[in-house]
């Protein structure tokens, strides 16, 4: 599962503004790695949700370098909300110049979701 991208004290929560602030992290995954290691966290509906983003992605991952990756979520650090999103999410238009989602310094590869709770962000950009 790769890690490029992060959001620092996301208030963006079950799809939902004003949650409490706590460090996101941007999941790209293999269908496989999406079954094995994320699908369990969620309810039937958000995996039904999760595939159909993830085929209405396949255009964009491939753009975006990682034509494997389709499956894509934003997952808080202590894993209590775990959102599908379509692959091109923390780069969409939709933000203009002010996107929350900062880039990992270099890409990580996570094995469980579990390792996010213990993983390092870089240090903050002077603004």
């Amino acid at each position: 599962m790769l890690i490029r991208w992060f959001w620092r004290d996301c208030d963006f929560s079950d799809k939902q503004w004003g949650a409490k602030p706590m460090d996101a992290f941007w999941v790209e995954t293999t269908q496989e790695e999406a079954e094995t290691s994320v699908f369990p966290h969620l309810q039937p509906t958000t995996i039904s949700q999760s595939r159909g983003l993830a085929e209405s992605s396949r255009y964009m991952a491939r753009e975006m370098g990682n034509p494997s990756h389709l499956f894509c979520f934003l997952v808080a650090r202590d894993l209590t909300s775990i959102d599908p999103f379509e692959a091109h999410y923390p780069i969409h238009q939709m933000w203009n110049a002010y996107s929350p989602f900062e880039s990992m310094p270099q890409q990580i590869v996570v094995a469980s979701l579990e390792e996010l709770q213990k993983l390092d962000l870089p240090s903050r950009r002077p603004e």
